[in-house]
C-alpha cells in the first residue's frame, strides 16, 4: 500500500502539492484516498515503518534523513513519543 502511494505521488503533481501541506497521519491518509487508496492513518504509518525495518541500515538512515526534520521537530518527536503499554 505504501509503495502504491509513493508511485502515485511521484506521478501526480497535484498530489505532490497536497502532500506539501500534510502535517499528520490523517492528512497523509486523505492524500492516499485521493490517490485511490483506502487506508487508515495508523496502517499507513505502520507501512512506512515496515519499509524502514526491511531496509538495510544505510537505506533506512537515508529515508529517515529525507524526512527533513529540523532539530525542534525531532526533539518534539522524541519528547512526545509514546511507547506501547506493557499490560
Amino acid at each position: 500500500m505504501v509503495e502504491e502511494l509513493l508511485a502515485a505521488v511521484r506521478a501526480d503533481e497535484a498530489l505532490q502539492s497536497q502532500m506539501r501541506t500534510v502535517t499528520t497521519s490523517a492528512g497523509l491518509a486523505e492524500v492516499a484516498k485521493k490517490a485511490g487508496l483506502d487506508v487508515e492513518a495508523g496502517a499507513l504509518v505502520k507501512g512506512f515503518a515496515q519499509l524502514l525495518l526491511q531496509a538495510d541500515n544505510d537505506l533506512a538512515a537515508r529515508n529517515f534523513d529525507n524526512l527533513g526534520w529540523d532539530v525542534g521537530e525531532l526533539l518534539w518527536a522524541l519528547k512526545t513519543w509514546e511507547l506501547p503499554s506493557q499490560d
